[in-house]
């Protein structure tokens, strides 16, 4: 069969549309359909980066946050004796040795108790409401229990606080020297940076034992006698001259915390 211009024509049309679809089917459309999930899978990309450089900018404020709480925390802890010195005892041989031998006075006795939890107890007056029918007789209106929670407030919530815990350790020391230099001596523990608190302080005139072996007892009808001298010896306390010998009994209280570790933030 013979083909004329026309129909040549039309059958390379036809073949050039044919090759022009097979390529677009074998070709293009794959190709559209990997763009599209290529698109897809950018948003999900761009998504991604968004969020993780939302999180890159956290870091900086965040580790802002850590380092001013670790901070303030090593700050608070600074007032706090450490517990290595507490343990290995370097504290009460400074007490002992450097201050003791600065202010001139003889550690004649020595007692450490283990350290143990403290609770640190909130120090506040509990309120306490007195004769209340009496008050509810007299509280015509109403305002007198409005005053009674008002004034019970600060306690209510005081009560209800966590208690903390602490590490505390407890040391007793006898002293004995002039009544100056012992009193120097406390002033120089007082006046530590440190939690170190003075919980009790007792001090005596000092009397050699042959003063007080060659006192004979008091004879029967002389008690009398003996109280007077005695209280003598408290009014003799209380106006003692700085270079009375005296003998004093100190109760020293540490207390300690665990440091906080640094954090490790990079």
């Amino acid at each position: 069969m013979k083909l004329n211009y026309r129909d040549k024509v039309i059958l390379a049309i036809v073949l050039a549309v044919a090759i022009i679809l097979a390529g677009f089917f074998a070709l293009i459309k794959p190709k559209r359909q990997a763009i599209k999930d290529n698109e897809v899978r950018l948003e999900e990309v761009q998504a991604q980066e968004t969020e993780i450089r939302n999180k890159i900018a956290k870091i900086k404020p965040l580790q802002d946050t850590i380092d001013k709480t670790f901070t303030k925390a090593d700050k608070l802890t600074k007032i706090f004796v450490p517990k290595k010195d507490i343990d290995q005892t370097t504290l009460l041989d400074q007490f002992m040795q450097v201050y003791a031998e600065e202010c001139k006075v003889k550690v004649r006795e020595l007692r450490v108790d283990d350290t143990a939890a403290a609770a640190l107890t909130y120090y506040y007056k509990p309120y306490t409401e007195v004769a209340t029918a009496l008050r509810e007789s007299a509280d015509v209106n109403g305002t007198l229990l409005e005053n009674v929670e008002k004034e019970s407030e600060e306690s209510t919530i005081i009560s209800g606080r966590n208690v903390e815990t602490i590490m505390s350790t407890r040391y007793g020391l006898s002293i004995r020297g002039t009544y100056k230099d012992v009193m120097n001596y406390i002033d120089m523990i007082a006046d530590e940076k440190d939690a170190i608190l003075i919980t009790a302080f007792g001090m005596e005139i000092y009397e050699e034992d042959e003063d007080a072996n060659n006192n004979p007892a008091p004879a029967a009808g002389e008690e009398g006698q003996g109280n007077q001298n005695q209280g003598e010896k408290e009014k003799e306390k209380k106006n003692l001259e700085d270079d009375t010998i005296v003998d004093a009994s100190v109760v020293i209280q540490l207390y300690s915390v665990y440091n906080m570790e640094k954090p490790k933030i990079d």
